[in-house]
C-alpha cells in the first residue's frame, strides 16, 4: 500500500516526504540547537530580552517548526503583546543546502501559522499534524 501511495504521489509531483510523519528533533541535538541560534536574534528583538525555547520542533523533508514558549533563563514565560503570550511558532526550510529562517510568530494567542501553508508553503503535515 505504502508502494502505492509513494507511486501516486511521485506521479502527481509530490515529494516522497508530503507522504511521512513530521519526526521530533530531539533536545541537545546539534540541529535543534542550530535552528534555535537562527531565530534567537529576531526573536530576542521581539522580546526585548535573551530568550530560551521550550517546546517541540518537529522536521518533515526540507522544513523544521517550532511550536512552544519563550522562556527566561529561570524558565519563567516571556509574555508578550496584547494577549500577554509566551507562545511562539518558527518556521525554517532548506534553502541552498543550508537551513534559513522564514518566518516567526512571538506571543500569539492563536494559530498564527494557519497561513504559512498557503504563504511560504510549508507543509501542513508539519504544522498540523493531526490531520
Amino acid at each position: 500500500m505504502k508502494a502505492l501511495a509513494l507511486l501516486l504521489a511521485l506521479t502527481l509531483g509530490l515529494s516522497a516526504s508530503a507522504l511521512a510523519a513530521p519526526k521530533e528533533i530531539p533536545k541537545g541535538s546539534e540541529l535543534r540547537a542550530s535552528l534555535f541560534d537562527l531565530s534567537r536574534t529576531t526573536v530576542e528583538r521581539e522580546a526585548g530580552q535573551p530568550v530560551k525555547f521550550s517546546g517541540s520542533i518537529q522536521r518533515l523533508g526540507d522544513w523544521a517548526f517550532f511550536n512552544g514558549q519563550i522562556v527566561n533563563a529561570a524558565g519563567k514565560p516571556i509574555r508578550l503583546g496584547q494577549a500577554e503570550s509566551a507562545d511562539t511558532a518558527i518556521l525554517w526550510k532548506i534553502v541552498d543546502s543550508e537551513w534559513q529562517l522564514i518566518t516567526c510568530a512571538v506571543g500569539i494567542s492563536d494559530v498564527a501559522y494557519a497561513s504559512w501553508p498557503d504563504t511560504f508553503g510549508a507543509p501542513a503535515a508539519l504544522l498540523f499534524p493531526e490531520g
